[in-house]
């Protein structure tokens, strides 16, 4: 992440989303902003497994990642804009991460698709410069620390 956005995600909720070869491998705007940030780490790794390396791996800091920061236009009231950065990363069986090498400047809708992966497993992180206000259910079982599965296209936050 830039290194001045980090204090700001520090004291905020992280989501992390897990998809499996299974799932939908697309990665959507979760607002309508500004592309401020986008660049590939780690494009020297390989995809990767913790099996591989006896649960002594970071997918954070040792896959092929994509991080994209957006911030919000509208702004009411004088406030900071809200942030939201994606860290997208490449999991078990990806070694293809899918973007506009050009966003970073350009307006992205929300909901409109920021990358996608070839193949495989993969992951992502949302970390955020304020805290969202999660719809109920996620927002409970989140509190409880216990894993959530969403459908493709469901509203998790207000």
């Amino acid at each position: 992440l830039p290194e001045g956005d980090l204090q700001s995600y520090a004291s905020n909720r992280v989501y992390l989303g897990y998809l499996s070869p299974k799932d939908y491998h697309r990665v959507h705007s979760p607002i309508h902003g500004r592309c401020i940030h986008c660049k590939m780490e780690g494009e020297e790794h390989k995809s990767a497994s913790v099996k591989f390396f006896g649960g002594k791996f970071n997918i954070l800091n040792e896959n092929k990642r994509l991080v994209i920061v957006l911030e919000e236009l509208e702004v009411n009231g004088g406030r900071e804009p809200l942030r939201v950065a994606l860290v997208v990363v490449g999991g078990v069986g990806v070694d293809t991460i899918t973007y506009d090498h050009s966003m970073v400047g350009k307006t992205m809708e929300k909901g409109q698709e920021l990358s996608a992966f070839r193949a495989g497993g993969s992951a992502f992180a949302l970390f955020t410069s304020k805290p969202l206000d999660a719809v109920e259910p996620l927002r409970r079982t989140a509190e409880s620390g216990m894993h959530v599965e969403a459908i493709i296209g469901e509203t998790l936050v207000n």
